[in-house]
Protein backbone atom coordinates (compact mmCIF):
# COMPACT_ATOMS: atom_id res chain seq x y z
CA UNK A 1 0.00 0.00 0.00
CA UNK A 2 1.63 3.49 -1.15
CA UNK A 3 1.86 6.33 1.63
CA UNK A 4 -1.01 8.09 0.28
CA UNK A 5 -2.97 4.93 0.25
CA UNK A 6 -1.91 4.22 4.13
CA UNK A 7 -2.76 8.26 5.31
CA UNK A 8 -6.38 7.78 3.69
CA UNK A 9 -7.63 4.17 5.32
CA UNK A 10 -5.93 6.22 8.84
CA UNK A 11 -8.29 8.55 8.48
CA UNK A 12 -10.99 6.22 8.26
CA UNK A 13 -9.88 3.84 10.64
CA UNK A 14 -9.12 6.19 13.37
CA UNK A 15 -12.78 7.69 12.71
CA UNK A 16 -14.67 4.24 13.49
CA UNK A 17 -11.54 3.60 16.56
CA UNK A 18 -12.33 7.29 17.98
CA UNK A 19 -15.80 6.88 17.95
CA UNK A 20 -15.37 3.64 19.39
CA UNK A 21 -12.89 4.56 22.03
CA UNK A 22 -15.04 7.19 22.94
CA UNK A 23 -18.31 5.33 23.56
CA UNK A 24 -16.93 4.32 27.17
CA UNK A 25 -16.45 7.60 28.52
CA UNK A 26 -19.85 9.27 26.57
CA UNK A 27 -22.08 12.00 28.72
CA UNK A 28 -19.31 11.75 31.47
CA UNK A 29 -17.04 14.54 33.09
CA UNK A 30 -13.36 14.63 32.82
CA UNK A 31 -13.38 14.38 36.63
CA UNK A 32 -15.27 10.98 36.20
CA UNK A 33 -13.24 9.26 33.56
CA UNK A 34 -10.42 9.92 35.41
CA UNK A 35 -12.11 8.05 38.53
CA UNK A 36 -13.21 5.61 36.38
CA UNK A 37 -10.27 4.64 34.15
CA UNK A 38 -7.79 7.16 34.71
CA UNK A 39 -7.08 7.52 31.09
CA UNK A 40 -8.54 6.43 27.73
CA UNK A 41 -5.98 4.79 26.29
CA UNK A 42 -8.13 1.35 26.00
CA UNK A 43 -11.56 0.50 25.20
CA UNK A 44 -12.81 0.06 28.81
CA UNK A 45 -15.70 -2.09 29.95
CA UNK A 46 -18.31 0.03 31.10
CA UNK A 47 -19.86 -3.01 32.85
CA UNK A 48 -19.08 -2.13 36.31
CA UNK A 49 -20.71 1.55 36.18
CA UNK A 50 -23.79 0.86 34.61
CA UNK A 51 -26.10 3.22 37.10
CA UNK A 52 -23.07 4.81 38.59
CA UNK A 53 -22.87 8.11 35.74
CA UNK A 54 -23.23 5.10 32.95
CA UNK A 55 -27.21 4.98 31.90
CA UNK A 56 -26.91 2.52 29.21
CA UNK A 57 -24.85 -0.60 28.51
CA UNK A 58 -22.04 0.01 25.77
CA UNK A 59 -20.19 -2.85 23.81
CA UNK A 60 -16.29 -2.43 24.72
CA UNK A 61 -14.66 -1.87 21.45
CA UNK A 62 -17.56 -1.34 18.91
CA UNK A 63 -18.77 1.81 17.14
CA UNK A 64 -21.82 3.94 17.35
CA UNK A 65 -24.01 6.28 14.49
CA UNK A 66 -21.26 8.45 14.18
CA UNK A 67 -19.03 5.16 11.79
CA UNK A 68 -22.49 3.59 10.97
CA UNK A 69 -23.76 7.04 9.00
CA UNK A 70 -19.92 7.16 7.34
CA UNK A 71 -20.84 3.55 6.50
CA UNK A 72 -23.92 4.33 5.13
CA UNK A 73 -22.26 6.46 2.49
CA UNK A 74 -19.68 4.27 1.73
CA UNK A 75 -21.73 1.71 0.61
CA UNK A 76 -23.26 4.34 -1.84
CA UNK A 77 -19.68 5.59 -3.04
CA UNK A 78 -18.28 2.53 -3.44
CA UNK A 79 -20.95 1.16 -5.48
CA UNK A 80 -22.02 4.03 -7.77
CA UNK A 81 -18.66 6.36 -7.45
CA UNK A 82 -20.91 9.04 -6.54
CA UNK A 83 -22.94 9.38 -3.04
CA UNK A 84 -25.65 10.28 -4.54
CA UNK A 85 -28.28 11.66 -1.57
CA UNK A 86 -31.00 9.69 -2.56
CA UNK A 87 -29.39 6.37 -2.16
CA UNK A 88 -27.57 7.14 0.89
CA UNK A 89 -31.27 7.82 2.07
CA UNK A 90 -32.29 4.56 0.95
CA UNK A 91 -29.61 2.73 2.88
CA UNK A 92 -30.40 4.62 5.91
CA UNK A 93 -33.70 3.99 5.68
CA UNK A 94 -32.99 0.15 5.42
CA UNK A 95 -30.92 0.46 8.79
CA UNK A 96 -33.49 1.93 10.58
CA UNK A 97 -36.59 -0.52 9.50
CA UNK A 98 -35.26 -3.41 11.82
CA UNK A 99 -33.58 -3.76 15.00
CA UNK A 100 -33.99 -5.22 18.51
CA UNK A 101 -36.29 -3.67 21.44
CA UNK A 102 -34.80 -0.61 22.17
CA UNK A 103 -33.12 0.55 19.27
CA UNK A 104 -33.82 2.69 16.75
CA UNK A 105 -33.29 -0.12 13.86
CA UNK A 106 -29.19 -0.82 13.82
CA UNK A 107 -28.03 2.43 15.21
CA UNK A 108 -26.41 2.17 18.73
CA UNK A 109 -27.15 5.21 20.43
CA UNK A 110 -28.34 8.50 17.54
CA UNK A 111 -29.51 11.01 18.82
CA UNK A 112 -33.39 13.19 18.80
CA UNK A 113 -32.48 14.79 15.63
CA UNK A 114 -30.45 11.86 13.60
CA UNK A 115 -33.75 9.71 14.29
CA UNK A 116 -36.33 12.70 12.89
CA UNK A 117 -33.91 12.89 10.00
CA UNK A 118 -34.06 8.81 8.57
CA UNK A 119 -38.08 9.27 9.72
CA UNK A 120 -38.59 11.92 7.61
CA UNK A 121 -36.87 10.89 4.03
CA UNK A 122 -40.34 9.43 3.40
CA UNK A 123 -42.45 12.13 3.72
CA UNK A 124 -39.60 14.82 2.20
CA UNK A 125 -41.49 16.42 -1.14
CA UNK A 126 -37.31 16.22 -2.52
CA UNK A 127 -35.31 13.79 -0.50
CA UNK A 128 -32.41 15.23 -1.19
CA UNK A 129 -33.19 18.89 1.16
CA UNK A 130 -33.55 18.34 4.92
CA UNK A 131 -35.46 20.62 6.77
CA UNK A 132 -34.30 19.95 9.90
CA UNK A 133 -32.54 23.46 11.35
CA UNK A 134 -30.09 21.71 13.75
CA UNK A 135 -25.98 22.39 13.93
CA UNK A 136 -25.45 19.94 16.66
CA UNK A 137 -22.28 18.36 14.57
CA UNK A 138 -23.93 15.29 13.98
CA UNK A 139 -23.15 14.96 10.39
CA UNK A 140 -19.19 15.38 10.32
CA UNK A 141 -18.29 12.16 9.71
CA UNK A 142 -20.16 11.70 6.82
CA UNK A 143 -17.42 13.87 4.88
CA UNK A 144 -14.81 11.22 6.03
CA UNK A 145 -15.07 8.57 3.69
CA UNK A 146 -15.65 11.23 0.86
CA UNK A 147 -12.17 12.88 1.74
CA UNK A 148 -10.32 9.53 1.95
CA UNK A 149 -11.97 8.73 -1.28
CA UNK A 150 -10.96 11.90 -3.38
CA UNK A 151 -8.26 12.68 -1.01
CA UNK A 152 -8.00 16.48 -2.68
CA UNK A 153 -9.86 19.61 -1.99
CA UNK A 154 -11.77 19.73 -5.55
CA UNK A 155 -15.31 21.68 -6.80
CA UNK A 156 -16.33 17.85 -6.85
CA UNK A 157 -15.34 16.91 -3.30
CA UNK A 158 -17.30 20.32 -2.05
CA UNK A 159 -20.06 20.12 -3.82
CA UNK A 160 -20.57 16.01 -2.57
CA UNK A 161 -19.86 17.19 0.70
CA UNK A 162 -22.24 20.12 0.81
CA UNK A 163 -25.07 17.84 -0.55
CA UNK A 164 -24.18 14.95 2.10
CA UNK A 165 -24.69 17.46 4.66
CA UNK A 166 -27.83 18.97 3.23
CA UNK A 167 -29.61 15.33 3.61
CA UNK A 168 -29.59 15.98 7.02
CA UNK A 169 -29.61 19.38 8.09
CA UNK A 170 -30.54 23.02 6.48
CA UNK A 171 -28.31 24.67 8.90
CA UNK A 172 -25.57 26.37 7.20
CA UNK A 173 -23.26 26.03 10.46
CA UNK A 174 -23.99 22.32 10.63
CA UNK A 175 -23.29 22.32 6.37
CA UNK A 176 -20.22 24.29 6.57
CA UNK A 177 -18.96 22.10 9.65
CA UNK A 178 -19.35 18.63 7.51
CA UNK A 179 -17.51 20.33 4.53
CA UNK A 180 -14.67 21.63 6.42
CA UNK A 181 -14.25 18.54 8.40
CA UNK A 182 -13.68 16.68 5.29
CA UNK A 183 -11.35 19.15 3.78
CA UNK A 184 -9.25 19.10 6.93
CA UNK A 185 -8.82 14.81 6.06
CA UNK A 186 -7.27 16.17 3.05
CA UNK A 187 -5.18 18.95 4.48
CA UNK A 188 -3.91 16.30 7.03
CA UNK A 189 -3.04 13.71 3.77
CA UNK A 190 -0.63 16.23 2.70
CA UNK A 191 1.06 17.08 5.89
CA UNK A 192 3.98 15.34 7.63
CA UNK A 193 3.74 14.79 11.58
CA UNK A 194 4.01 17.89 13.81
CA UNK A 195 7.30 17.91 15.65
CA UNK A 196 6.47 20.24 18.42
CA UNK A 197 3.19 22.29 19.93
CA UNK A 198 1.95 24.62 17.47
CA UNK A 199 4.11 23.59 14.11
CA UNK A 200 0.30 22.84 12.35
CA UNK A 201 -0.98 26.04 13.51
CA UNK A 202 -0.94 27.14 9.90
CA UNK A 203 -4.06 24.97 9.92
CA UNK A 204 -6.19 27.51 11.61
CA UNK A 205 -5.79 29.73 8.77
CA UNK A 206 -6.25 27.22 6.22
CA UNK A 207 -10.12 26.49 8.14
CA UNK A 208 -10.94 30.37 8.11
CA UNK A 209 -10.42 30.74 4.42
CA UNK A 210 -11.74 27.83 3.17
CA UNK A 211 -14.94 28.16 5.44
CA UNK A 212 -15.47 31.94 3.24
CA UNK A 213 -15.12 29.94 0.63
CA UNK A 214 -18.01 27.54 1.24
CA UNK A 215 -19.81 30.19 2.91
CA UNK A 216 -19.72 32.05 -0.50
CA UNK A 217 -20.96 28.73 -2.41
CA UNK A 218 -23.73 28.65 -0.03
CA UNK A 219 -24.76 32.26 0.16
CA UNK A 220 -24.58 32.14 -4.06
CA UNK A 221 -26.15 28.60 -4.81
CA UNK A 222 -27.90 27.12 -1.74
CA UNK A 223 -29.69 30.77 -0.91
CA UNK A 224 -32.16 28.53 1.28
CA UNK A 225 -29.63 27.29 3.99
CA UNK A 226 -27.69 31.09 3.88
CA UNK A 227 -31.02 32.71 5.13
CA UNK A 228 -32.35 29.18 7.21
CA UNK A 229 -31.68 30.65 10.28
CA UNK A 230 -31.36 34.29 11.88
CA UNK A 231 -28.23 33.67 13.39
CA UNK A 232 -24.98 34.64 11.22
CA UNK A 233 -24.12 32.27 8.56
CA UNK A 234 -20.42 33.34 8.58
CA UNK A 235 -19.64 32.48 11.88
CA UNK A 236 -17.07 29.55 11.13
CA UNK A 237 -14.65 31.61 9.00
CA UNK A 238 -14.96 34.34 12.08
CA UNK A 239 -14.45 31.78 14.92
CA UNK A 240 -11.12 30.46 13.18
CA UNK A 241 -9.61 33.88 12.10
CA UNK A 242 -10.29 34.75 15.89
CA UNK A 243 -8.59 31.15 16.92
CA UNK A 244 -5.77 31.59 14.41
CA UNK A 245 -4.79 35.31 16.56
CA UNK A 246 -5.50 34.11 19.75
CA UNK A 247 -3.48 30.74 19.57
CA UNK A 248 -0.13 30.30 21.74
CA UNK A 249 1.29 26.79 22.19
CA UNK A 250 0.77 25.75 25.78
CA UNK A 251 -2.56 27.54 26.15
CA UNK A 252 -5.13 24.93 25.29
CA UNK A 253 -7.64 25.17 29.00
CA UNK A 254 -7.73 29.14 28.13
CA UNK A 255 -8.69 28.55 24.33
CA UNK A 256 -10.99 25.86 25.38
CA UNK A 257 -12.85 28.04 27.49
CA UNK A 258 -12.50 30.69 24.92
CA UNK A 259 -14.20 27.96 22.43
CA UNK A 260 -17.37 27.71 24.92
CA UNK A 261 -18.04 31.22 25.17
CA UNK A 262 -17.77 32.33 21.69
CA UNK A 263 -19.97 29.02 20.54
CA UNK A 264 -22.33 30.11 23.73
CA UNK A 265 -21.98 33.82 22.47
CA UNK A 266 -23.00 33.32 19.28
CA UNK A 267 -25.49 30.56 19.63
CA UNK A 268 -27.31 32.05 22.62
CA UNK A 269 -27.16 29.08 24.14
CA UNK A 270 -25.51 28.50 27.82
CA UNK A 271 -22.37 25.77 26.23
CA UNK A 272 -19.97 26.35 29.53
CA UNK A 273 -17.20 23.13 28.02
CA UNK A 274 -16.01 23.12 24.36
CA UNK A 275 -16.59 19.60 24.78
CA UNK A 276 -20.79 20.05 24.41
CA UNK A 277 -22.76 18.53 21.63
CA UNK A 278 -22.73 21.82 19.33
CA UNK A 279 -20.92 21.99 15.96
CA UNK A 280 -19.34 25.96 17.06
CA UNK A 281 -17.60 24.09 19.80
CA UNK A 282 -16.74 20.47 19.16
CA UNK A 283 -14.87 21.28 15.39
CA UNK A 284 -12.84 24.17 17.10
CA UNK A 285 -12.02 22.04 20.07
CA UNK A 286 -11.11 19.18 18.08
CA UNK A 287 -8.90 20.88 15.73
CA UNK A 288 -7.35 22.71 18.76
CA UNK A 289 -6.53 19.25 20.25
CA UNK A 290 -4.75 18.23 16.72
CA UNK A 291 -2.77 21.55 17.01
CA UNK A 292 -1.49 21.18 20.10
CA UNK A 293 -0.86 18.04 21.08
CA UNK A 294 2.13 16.02 19.67
CA UNK A 295 3.61 12.11 20.31
CA UNK A 296 1.65 10.22 17.72
CA UNK A 297 -1.78 8.95 17.31
CA UNK A 298 -2.55 7.79 20.59
CA UNK A 299 -1.22 11.13 22.75
CA UNK A 300 -3.60 13.13 20.50
CA UNK A 301 -6.79 10.99 20.71
CA UNK A 302 -5.82 9.70 24.27
CA UNK A 303 -6.22 13.39 25.40
CA UNK A 304 -8.98 14.82 23.35
CA UNK A 305 -11.10 11.47 24.64
CA UNK A 306 -10.19 12.34 28.04
CA UNK A 307 -12.68 15.13 28.37
CA UNK A 308 -15.60 12.84 27.81
CA UNK A 309 -19.01 14.76 27.21
CA UNK A 310 -19.45 14.15 23.59
CA UNK A 311 -16.77 11.93 23.32
CA UNK A 312 -17.58 9.74 20.42
CA UNK A 313 -18.17 12.63 18.00
CA UNK A 314 -14.88 14.27 18.87
CA UNK A 315 -13.45 10.94 18.88
CA UNK A 316 -14.86 9.94 15.48
CA UNK A 317 -13.56 13.87 14.31
CA UNK A 318 -10.42 14.02 15.45
CA UNK A 319 -9.56 10.24 14.81
CA UNK A 320 -10.22 10.88 11.25
CA UNK A 321 -7.78 13.72 11.15
CA UNK A 322 -4.76 12.44 13.30
CA UNK A 323 -5.44 8.97 10.94
CA UNK A 324 -5.35 10.98 8.10
CA UNK A 325 -2.22 13.22 9.67
CA UNK A 326 -0.39 10.26 11.08
CA UNK A 327 -1.41 7.18 9.00
CA UNK A 328 -2.89 3.29 9.44
CA UNK A 329 0.48 2.13 10.97
CA UNK A 330 0.58 4.57 13.50
CA UNK A 331 -2.94 3.74 15.26
CA UNK A 332 -1.68 1.05 18.00
CA UNK A 333 -1.87 -2.33 17.69
CA UNK A 334 -4.06 -2.80 20.51
CA UNK A 335 -6.98 -0.53 19.05
CA UNK A 336 -6.41 -2.25 15.35
CA UNK A 337 -7.25 -5.35 16.62
CA UNK A 338 -9.63 -4.80 19.44
CA UNK A 339 -12.13 -2.66 17.40
CA UNK A 340 -15.21 -5.09 17.00
CA UNK A 341 -15.63 -5.52 13.37
CA UNK A 342 -11.98 -4.60 12.22
CA UNK A 343 -11.89 -6.97 9.38
CA UNK A 344 -14.68 -5.56 7.54
CA UNK A 345 -13.92 -1.78 8.65
CA UNK A 346 -10.63 -2.31 6.97
CA UNK A 347 -11.67 -3.97 3.74
CA UNK A 348 -13.57 -0.81 3.30
CA UNK A 349 -11.06 1.85 4.40
CA UNK A 350 -8.70 0.45 1.94
CA UNK A 351 -11.57 0.61 -1.11
CA UNK A 352 -12.13 4.25 -0.31
CA UNK A 353 -8.17 4.51 -0.38
CA UNK A 354 -7.87 2.22 -3.46
CA UNK A 355 -11.21 3.33 -5.00
CA UNK A 356 -12.23 0.32 -6.14
CA UNK A 357 -15.13 -2.23 -5.64
CA UNK A 358 -15.41 -3.25 -2.04
CA UNK A 359 -14.22 -6.92 -1.62
CA UNK A 360 -16.58 -8.26 1.08
CA UNK A 361 -19.30 -10.64 1.23
CA UNK A 362 -20.84 -9.31 4.05
CA UNK A 363 -23.92 -6.72 3.58
CA UNK A 364 -24.15 -4.07 5.59
CA UNK A 365 -27.43 -4.08 6.79
CA UNK A 366 -26.73 -7.33 8.01
CA UNK A 367 -23.58 -7.16 9.26
CA UNK A 368 -24.91 -3.91 11.48
CA UNK A 369 -27.68 -5.58 12.63
CA UNK A 370 -25.82 -8.74 14.08
CA UNK A 371 -23.21 -6.04 16.05
CA UNK A 372 -26.52 -4.49 17.15
CA UNK A 373 -28.56 -7.51 18.25
CA UNK A 374 -25.32 -9.10 19.72
CA UNK A 375 -24.83 -5.73 21.87
CA UNK A 376 -29.10 -5.90 22.39
CA UNK A 377 -28.43 -9.56 23.92
CA UNK A 378 -25.80 -8.27 26.59
CA UNK A 379 -27.26 -5.13 27.29
CA UNK A 380 -30.11 -7.13 28.93
CA UNK A 381 -28.61 -8.67 31.54
CA UNK A 382 -28.00 -4.71 32.96
CA UNK A 383 -31.29 -4.04 32.44
CA UNK A 384 -33.61 -3.13 35.99
CA UNK A 385 -35.67 -6.20 36.79
CA UNK A 386 -39.63 -5.46 36.72
CA UNK A 387 -40.65 -6.08 40.51
CA UNK A 388 -44.27 -8.48 40.39
CA UNK A 389 -46.84 -6.14 41.90
CA UNK A 390 -49.21 -8.42 44.18
CA UNK A 391 -52.01 -9.15 42.39
CA UNK A 392 -55.47 -7.93 44.05
CA UNK A 393 -57.94 -10.43 44.96
CA UNK A 394 -60.59 -10.68 42.18
CA UNK A 395 -63.98 -9.28 43.54
CA UNK A 396 -67.30 -11.05 42.58
CA UNK A 397 -68.45 -9.14 39.51
CA UNK A 398 -72.18 -8.09 41.58
CA UNK A 399 -70.07 -7.06 44.38
CA UNK A 400 -67.91 -4.94 42.24
CA UNK A 401 -70.53 -2.90 40.54
CA UNK A 402 -73.07 -2.88 43.28
CA UNK A 403 -72.09 0.53 44.72
CA UNK A 404 -72.44 1.78 40.49
CA UNK A 405 -75.64 0.47 39.76
CA UNK A 406 -78.67 -1.22 42.06
CA UNK A 407 -79.96 -4.74 41.18
CA UNK A 408 -82.88 -2.99 40.25
CA UNK A 409 -81.32 -1.18 37.55
CA UNK A 410 -79.79 -3.95 36.20
CA UNK A 411 -82.63 -6.19 36.22
CA UNK A 412 -84.32 -3.15 33.93
CA UNK A 413 -81.39 -3.07 31.33
CA UNK A 414 -81.62 -6.41 31.19
CA UNK A 415 -85.15 -6.57 30.08
CA UNK A 416 -84.03 -3.79 27.21
CA UNK A 417 -81.12 -5.76 24.81
CA UNK A 418 -79.93 -2.80 23.56
CA UNK A 419 -79.64 -1.09 27.17
CA UNK A 420 -78.40 -3.59 28.35
CA UNK A 421 -75.72 -4.23 25.71
CA UNK A 422 -74.55 -0.62 26.04
CA UNK A 423 -74.43 -1.75 29.75
CA UNK A 424 -72.07 -4.24 29.18
CA UNK A 425 -69.66 -1.58 26.55
CA UNK A 426 -69.66 0.60 29.42
CA UNK A 427 -68.77 -1.52 31.83
CA UNK A 428 -65.78 -3.44 29.80
CA UNK A 429 -64.66 0.36 29.03
CA UNK A 430 -64.87 0.97 33.17
CA UNK A 431 -62.78 -2.00 33.61
CA UNK A 432 -60.08 -1.12 31.18
CA UNK A 433 -59.90 2.03 32.18
CA UNK A 434 -59.17 1.12 35.83
CA UNK A 435 -56.53 -1.59 34.66
CA UNK A 436 -54.58 1.53 32.34
CA UNK A 437 -55.15 3.81 34.66
CA UNK A 438 -54.35 3.38 38.66
CA UNK A 439 -57.14 5.60 40.59
CA UNK A 440 -59.35 6.09 37.40
CA UNK A 441 -62.42 7.48 38.10
CA UNK A 442 -66.23 8.65 36.47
Amino acid sequence: MSASDDKALGSWYGMAVGDALGQSVKGLKPETVKQYFKTVDAYHDVKPYIGKGVKRYRMKGLYGVQTQTALALSEVLLTTKKPEPEAVADVLMRMGANGPEGYFGVFRRPEGCFYKTVESFPNRTAVARSNEPYAFGSTFSVAVPIAAYMKRNSVTFRSQCVEAARLFSRHPWEIVGTVLTGFLVTRCLDLQPASSPGALQHLFGDAAEFCEEIEALLQAEHGDVWHAVEKDPQVFSKTFRELETRYEPGQRDALGKWIAENASHFTGLDIVHPTQGHALSLLPFGLLMLVEMTGGFEAVLTTTLNHGREADKLGALVGAWAGALYGFDAIPDAWRSGLVNAKEIKARGEALARRKNMKSDKDLIAMELGLTNKEAEERRKFLPKETKKAGKKSTPLDDLWMEEESRDTISQLKEDPYKWRQFERDKAKKKRDRRRKPGFSD
